[in-house]
């Protein structure tokens, strides 16, 4: 499979700005797009990132929408910025196959000063594959 046109190879560290990417160096590959304004993740089910039984393995899913969701609320809040997960929920709703694309797609429900809460959908070329809600600690600390 090649890569949808308009996607681009994400870089976890430049887009935080930072040196290095951290845990997400080691996930992927992953690319992104804007739609609208909105981040999107997107990444082709390889097999380094399926469990026993060929499938795409649910750790891997629920690692982008985290940082899928955050970007959505990176963008609500016009910048990238600190905001560690405080709470998420996530729903399987079909398998993610090897070979599929699957992408992120979501948005902020609502943010105060300190909290955000964004939910969104994990999408294969059958439909949903994943849905989830996450709240985010909004912080003042900046990423670097």
């Amino acid at each position: 499979m090649s890569v949808p046109e308009g996607w681009s190879l994400l870089d976890v560290g430049a887009r935080l700005g930072m040196d290095k990417p951290e845990f997400m160096g080691h996930v992927g590959p992953l690319y992104t797009r804007d739609v609208d304004g909105m981040p999107q993740i997107g990444f082709e089910v390889l097999q380094h990132m399926c469990n026993p039984a060929g499938i795409c393995h649910g750790g891997m899913m629920m690692t982008v929408m985290d940082v899928g969701l955050a970007f959505i609320l990176h963008a609500r809040l016009g910048g990238a910025q600190f905001t560690p997960s405080v709470s998420f929920n996530f729903d399987f709703l079909a398998p993610g196959e090897l070979g599929n694309w699957l992408e992120t797609s979501g948005q902020c429900t609502q943010n105060t000063k300190r909290t955000g809460f964004v939910s969104g959908l994990l999408t294969g070329p059958n439909g949903p594959v994943m849905s989830g809600s996450g709240i985010f600690k909004i912080t003042n600390r900046t990423i670097s």
